[in-house]
């Protein structure tokens, strides 16, 4: 029995409709933007450090903006913090106006110790990129602290030297007179002792020293197989070069603040023998760190230091938090940062661990020839 003709029109009719309506290009979603208030030290004491954090934050904005994480955009805000709790403070109560989602920043540790319970009252989370001193996370439970700690760090470099074919059994050690200084200071002489390094004496830097022949005379009258300096890059310079001049020749071994481009174009060839920890090196030959480095280069006409390398790691992390929970709420990005772990970076894999500090690989390094390279234990 035939159908009637008219449902085989109806048919026909309903068969093209759907098809249209598949035709149809449906609209994609939005993306998720994340404002990001970066409170960075431009100028003043850390604005080596502050400068080159911008660099590696905008460059991978860029990348993220253009695709590299798909679905979330990164609108960043920079303003100087000036090396000050002050200025951190004035730039914090600008992001607070605009209701940031996250603040990357400030740039020194003990301005950080200043105006994150600010942030923490707010519950606006924050990302210490560069703030390596005890006492930061334990501040409350939105500020995060990515940049690997003193703690972390200073023990692995130390025994690195230690068992190295340097064999030392004797140091001292170098403290400048900034809070960051007076902080590390102790760690390093900590280490040196567990691990079988008698530290001889510790001197002191007095605030406002310009003349540090005095301190390295005295270093070279004691002959330690090693010095330790734990100094910001002001004070580190004319340590390095006092020390060299005073015709100290072996091996120094430097905290985080130490770890800079900067500081090695300052002290020249002084800054020769200076080891530190990292959590990136130029001379580490993965792809993605290639990469960084080629399109860094390209887009700055410099070479990236450890600062850059890590803020731009870092603002991978901020943008995969924000995918991850599919939202940029201020609680949200609290809640997904606390659970990153094993994200692919720049640096290697990265998580944060209970307590909201960032762990990563530990790269030993030294100067020679007016260039970081990795440090030769044999």
């Amino acid at each position: 029995m035939h159908a009637p003709r008219h449902r085989s029109r109806l048919t026909v009719v309903l068969i093209a409709l759907i098809a249209f309506v598949i035709a149809i290009p449906t609209a994609s979603a939005a993306p998720i933007t994340v404002n990001v208030g970066a409170a960075l030290s431009l100028t003043g004491d850390a604005g080596a450090y502050g400068i080159s954090s911008r660099k590696g934050i905008d460059m991978a904005a860029k990348e993220i903006n253009g695709g590299a994480i798909s679905g979330v955009k990164l609108n960043v805000k920079t303003i100087d913090d000036l090396s000050t709790t002050a200025g951190a403070a004035a730039a914090y109560g600008v992001f607070f106006r605009d209701g940031v989602s996250t603040i990357m920043g400030p740039t020194l540790s003990n301005v950080a110790l200043d105006v994150d319970p600010f942030a923490q009252a707010a519950r606006i989370p924050v990302m210490g990129i560069s703030n390596t001193q005890p006492g930061i996370t334990e501040i409350g439970n939105f500020i995060f602290r990515p940049a690997l700690t003193e703690e972390y760090v200073l023990p692995q470099v130390v025994k690195a030297v230690a068992t190295s074919a340097l064999l030392p059994k004797t140091a001292i050690v170098i403290q400048g007179s900034d809070t960051f200084a007076v902080t590390s200071g102790p760690l390093l002489a900590s280490a040196l002792t567990t691990n079988g390094v008698t530290v001889k004496k510790t001197e002191l830097v007095p605030a406002g020293t310009t003349d540090f022949s005095a301190i390295a005379a005295d270093v070279k009258a004691n002959d330690p197989d090693i010095v330790a300096i734990s100094a910001l890059a002001p004070e580190a310079v004319p340590l390095l070069q006092a020390l060299r001049n005073a015709g100290y020749k072996k091996a120094i071994i430097g905290s985080n603040g130490l770890n800079s481009s900067a500081v090695i174009k300052g002290a020249g060839a002084a800054a020769n023998g200076l080891i530190v920890g990292t959590s990136w090196a130029s001379w580490n030959q993965t792809p993605a760190n290639k990469t960084f480095i080629k399109n860094f280069k390209k887009a700055y006409k410099s070479t990236p230091d450890a600062f850059a390398a890590t803020a731009y790691a870092y603002t991978y992390v901020l943008a995969t938090a924000a995918k991850n929970g599919k939202a940029a709420t201020q609680d949200a990005m609290a809640t997904q940062l606390a659970a990153i772990k094993g994200v692919k970076t720049l640096l290697g894999n990265f998580s944060f661990d209970v307590n909201r500090n960032g762990i990563s690989p530990v790269l030993v390094q030294q100067v020679k020839g007016g260039k970081f390279g990795a440090f030769k234990t044999t």
